[in-house]
């Protein structure tokens, strides 16, 4: 039981700094919206726009495009920078809808690798990690068939490793379509949140740089304290 009450406490501290974060946001565009302070902002604004227009116009290649996706490729076997790196990156290069799409077709690629790999060698590391513990029976049941409604929550979920759970399904007998079409809706808002980011990298005290992280932040919490709410129940009903 009382496993059960650290788990649900660390996911409500989790949410809690969620929450304090996107309050801090809040305050700073308020800062940020200070007359002196857009003086002292302006004299840099004009060298961001223009090394922003100089890599719209020189980046945007279907070169670009299979940089991007090679790296997604890469990602999947050498974890050697976070994949919300390839997600702005793509932003600050190409329009937001192309952005988007390329960032789609790339969380495939590496959705895909992760689960194929689990499939031909099993879960691994990460099966025999959640095997410690009794929510691991809610990843793969006796039928060997992954639930749907946990893999959408997982991709919902952060600080939930993206590639262990890929390869947590790849062990089960869920179809790879199906894996997909779930992985990329619970995915799919992240994907637009860093988007817009991307957009607005080169204007960081703007609302479109900043607005994104406040409601990517807000739902986080309430992710995770729905996490700690399950947590807490299920070790009260034992």
């Amino acid at each position: 039981m009382k496993s059960k009450k650290s788990k649900s406490y660390s996911f409500s501290t989790a949410a809690f700094f969620c929450f304090l974060l996107a309050l801090v946001l809040m305050i700073l565009l308020r800062l940020f919206n200070t007359q002196e302070f857009l003086r002292w902002y302006n004299r840099y604004t004009d060298t961001l726009n223009n090394f922003e227009m100089w890599i719209q116009t020189y980046g945007a290649t279907w070169i670009s495009v299979l940089v991007i996706l090679i790296n997604y490729t890469i990602k999947a076997f050498i974890p050697w920078f976070p994949l919300s790196c390839l997600c702005v990156a793509s932003a600050v290069i190409f329009k937001w809808y192309i952005a988007v799409a390329i960032n789609i077709v790339g969380m495939s690629i590496y959705f895909s690798a992760k689960f194929l790999w689990g499939r031909k060698h099993g879960g691994g590391n990460a099966e025999k990690i959640l095997a410690k513990y009794d929510k691991a029976h809610t990843f793969i049941d006796s039928s060997k068939t992954g639930s749907k409604a946990v893999l959408f929550f997982c991709r919902l979920t952060p600080g939930i490793p993206l590639g262990s759970v890929s390869t947590l399904y790849g062990s089960t007998d869920i179809k790879l379509y199906e894996y997909l079409v779930i992985s990329i809706a619970g995915f799919l808002y992240k994907i637009v949140s860093y988007v817009i980011i991307g957009r607005n990298v080169f204007d960081p005290a703007s609302f479109g740089f900043i607005v994104p992280f406040i409601p990517l932040l807000i739902f986080s919490g309430l992710v995770l304290l729905s996490v700690g709410g399950f947590v807490s129940l299920k070790g009260k009903s034992k």
